[in-house]
């Protein structure tokens, strides 16, 4: 069973990208890093493993995006769908 909170899509959309720029910028600055250390050292490990994990957090948050997006296009085309009049009550 899935549970969800209903939150407005205007507040979590834009928090949910730039949490992903946010990780890109973490994920670049650990390119950075890795260029000055020493190749298979504990710190460089170390940043190999954050940037795993900010891609990876990346990655899921872009698909949260994705769904989002999605699923907000669907309601509106449900929304036009339910304005647009019958056509069968035009007859006349």
């Amino acid at each position: 069973m899935e549970n969800s909170i209903d939150v407005p899509r205007d507040l979590v959309l834009p928090m949910v990208r730039d949490l992903v720029n946010k990780l890109a910028v973490i994920s670049g600055h650990c390119d950075l890093l890795r260029d000055r250390l020493t190749a298979g050292s504990e710190c460089a490990k170390r940043v190999r493993a954050i940037q795993e994990i900010a891609r990876g957090m990346a990655e899921g948050l872009n698909e949260y995006q994705c769904q989002l997006t999605e699923s907000a296009q669907a309601r509106e085309s449900k929304n036009l769908m339910s304005c647009r009049p019958n056509a069968s009550s035009n007859v006349g």
